[in-house]
């Protein structure tokens, strides 16, 4: 069953209940799933060294591993996204950073970390498509109302 979260149509894929509340469990595609440009491509793309994203979302910790939720919605995401979703939240919720920090500041450091996983500097080649991978998931992740 799909359901909107945001503007995105998002499968269903479990219904929890915490704390009380009743949670929706959604996939949320990557970059590699979704199909053509999400519709916050555009504002993404010709803001990406000004926008410093508002995390309208909320982390719920679940078996001590925060996941990232809209309303009641909990989004279920693939390894790389989520840890660029903590990147986000850390730096712009928890961290309060200084005004010259925006969403390409976040891409640069998911880009040095898989640097640092891998042992080797990406080439020039890699790192664009890294960056317009991120970004892509940035929108997404705007789209589905995580981001504003």
């Amino acid at each position: 069953m799909k359901e909107k979260v945001g503007v995105l149509e998002l499968e269903v894929k479990a219904v929890m209940e915490l704390e009380g509340n009743e949670y929706k469990v959604v996939d949320v595609p990557s970059a590699d799933e979704y199909k053509g440009f999400p519709p916050s491509w555009e504002f993404v793309k010709s803001n990406m060294l000004s926008w410093r994203p508002y995390f309208k979302g909320k982390m719920i910790e679940i078996n001590n591993q925060l996941i990232p939720a809209v309303g009641n919605y909990l989004l279920n995401m693939d390894e790389e996204m989520y840890n660029f979703v903590l990147g986000i939240y850390n730096t712009f919720k928890v961290n309060k950073p200084s005004i010259e920090t925006n969403i390409s500041v976040v891409i640069t450091d998911q880009i040095n970390e898989i640097e640092r996983k891998l042992g080797r500097s990406l080439n020039e080649e890699e790192k664009t498509r890294y960056y317009i991978r991120y970004a892509i998931e940035a929108a997404i992740l705007k789209d589905v109302g995580l981001l504003n």
